[in-house]
């Protein structure tokens, strides 16, 4: 069995996780971790739930459609997860300060927080109201700071807590698509992570962002088949991303394996973020 090697610290450093052997890691990464996951009606959300319960930890999801998630944590708990879910407007402060201190006493504390929900404003930006600009930056930005904000008291009494916050490859790197807005408040996501991993330091907390690429959800089964065959050509895997793909990154980065890893981001894209693939086309099968 591998064995803790006694690196040095500053006194007093507080600790972001406790040291896990290979062993004890296997299929139980979050065993007893208490874990806030927005956004689990659909898509990403939706699989991680299921993956993060899998993996030991009691999971409190959330969503905007009624009764949604409530629903399917009720069917993660026939499977014999520990997972509820909850309705909750994001963008609503006070809400978001009622949701997370319902799960806290539910769970009995919060060690992760995962901010996986969104739902951008997208338009031209010559045809971009105030309207459609707010909307966005309330339902991208504004909902990540209400969980952070609300949930903070409750990291730093964790013993090592995390926080993930997912941005989007457009907050990386222009694009020639409509989402000024969208590009705005995830460029704004990922700046907020690297800020609050500084500020989280002395009390144990760590912050990482995650930039998904194109992730072939619900919502992208729609478009145009052109457009699809398009979007798919500038991964450099040449194949959409699968949901399981971002939720395994939350797994990762919710674990105490990833105890060192602050601060960071880690993108989930295909490499379409760290590759140029002009010259790759051709029609997706």
């Amino acid at each position: 069995m591998a064995q803790e090697v006694k690196t040095p610290k500053i006194a007093g450093a507080p600790e972001f996780g406790k040291w896990i052997s290979p062993e004890e890691s296997v299929g139980q990464r979050l065993k007893g971790k208490k874990i806030l996951l927005t956004g689990t009606t659909k898509g990403v959300g939706h699989v991680a739930q299921e993956l993060l319960c899998a993996h030991g930890a009691v999971v409190c999801g959330s969503g905007r459609s009624k009764g949604v998630a409530a629903a399917y944590a009720e069917e993660l708990r026939a499977k014999g997860y520990q997972a509820y879910g909850d309705d909750c407007d994001l963008s609503d402060y006070e809400a978001v300060k009622k949701w997370v201190a319902e799960c806290a006493e539910r769970m009995g504390g919060i060690d992760v927080v995962i901010n996986n929900a969104s739902h951008p404003g997208m338009a031209p930006f010559e045809e971009m109201t105030p309207d459609v600009w707010d909307y966005g930056i309330k339902n991208e930005l504004d909902l990540v700071y209400n969980v952070c904000n609300c949930a903070w008291p409750y990291l730093k009494e964790a013993n090592g807590a995390s926080i993930i916050i997912t941005s989007s490859t457009c907050g990386l790197q222009g694009s020639n698509s409509p989402q000024t807005c969208h590009a705005a408040a995830k460029g704004a996501c990922l700046a907020m992570a690297r800020q609050l991993a500084a500020e989280g330091g002395p009390f144990g907390i760590r912050c990482n962002s995650v930039t998904p690429g194109l992730v072939w959800t619900e919502a992208m089964a729609n478009i145009p088949k052109e457009m699809a065959s398009g979007l798919v050509a500038a991964q450099t895997t040449q194949r959409a991303i699968d949901p399981i793909d971002i939720a395994y990154a939350y797994l990762f980065l919710s674990s105490d394996e990833s105890r060192q890893i602050t601060a960071t981001n880690i993108a989930v894209d295909g490499g379409c973020s760290g590759a140029t693939t002009g010259s790759m086309q051709g029609e997706i099968a």
